[in-house]
């Protein structure tokens, strides 16, 4: 009993706890073993700040009850031992589980305030994929939305905003397919820009130096395969493959028979960008 009361006076509960539960344990139907340890563990029950250890200590304090009104001797005096310990362990446990109550309230308030938060986030962000020109800001903002989205606890949407959740995933997926297709769009002429700007190339080194390319193949392929035949005609455009003809039949009226096969050739095995 002297381990037990040093423990409790230097306030170390958890050996406290061993102690005093070996001592009930061991004289388990004696008033006076039960009253100082199930005290113990309501006073531990009732004042500490953490829940968890309150329910701990709650728990024990019901099993000693639970034994004890089984080991020990009745009588009038024993019974209103049981009974005022039974009506302050309800109290104790009452007062526990408005806490564990509360503090649900609060993190739910809490998860569904965090919830419109991110809807919100997500609402801005979404209308500002206006500015994506290009597909490295448009893979950059698919994974901030991503990102985004995975801060969302769909578990607890209320219907509210259940309802705006399905009415952004709406907007964003018809919002994407529209970038998607302006981007490949962008990108096609881009290319087209590129391919026009190689003919021209083309057509200017050859008519400066119609000689060197008539006269040598390697000099008409290190020109054509750069500058005209780099380009996939499927992605071309109408007017860009107007000027690719043009381009294409000034150099081959240039050149000799054998020269025009031989072009031809290089067209072939040229590869495509």
């Amino acid at each position: 009993m002297e381990l037990f009361d040093k423990l409790v006076k230097e306030n170390s509960i958890w050996n406290a706890q061993i102690v005093g539960k070996n001592l009930f344990c061991q004289n388990s139907g004696e008033v006076e073993c039960f009253k100082d340890y199930f005290d113990f563990c309501l006073n531990i029950a009732t004042e500490q700040e953490e829940i968890e250890t309150r329910m701990f200590f709650a728990n024990e304090a019901e099993l000693a009850l639970n034994v004890f009104s089984e080991k020990c001797r009745m009588d009038e005096h024993v019974l209103r031992t049981i009974q005022d310990s039974r009506s302050r362990l309800v109290h104790a446990s009452n007062e526990i589980n408005e806490v564990i109550q509360q503090r649900t309230i609060e993190e739910e308030r809490a998860a569904i305030e965090s919830n419109n938060k991110v809807l919100s986030e997500l609402s801005k962000l979404i209308t500002e994929m206006i500015r994506v020109k290009t597909q490295e800001q448009f893979d950059a903002f698919l994974g901030k939305m991503s990102s985004l989205e995975e801060n969302l606890d769909k578990t607890i949407l209320t219907p509210s905003q259940t309802a705006l959740y399905n009415s952004l995933t709406r907007d964003f997926s018809a919002r994407v397919s529209q970038k998607m297709a302006e981007l490949s769009h962008y990108e096609d002429v881009q290319y087209n820009k590129n391919a026009v700007d190689s003919f021209k190339k083309a057509f200017e080194l050859f008519k400066v130096n119609e000689g060197q390319y008539k006269h040598s193949d390697s000099q008409l392929y290190g020109l054509v395969s750069r500058y005209l035949f780099a380009y996939d005609a499927k992605r071309l455009f109408a007017e860009s493959l107007v000027y690719y003809n043009h381009v294409y039949s000034y150099i081959f009226n240039k050149l000799s028979d054998d020269g025009k096969f031989r072009f031809t050739q290089f067209s072939f095995d040229t590869p495509k960008q």
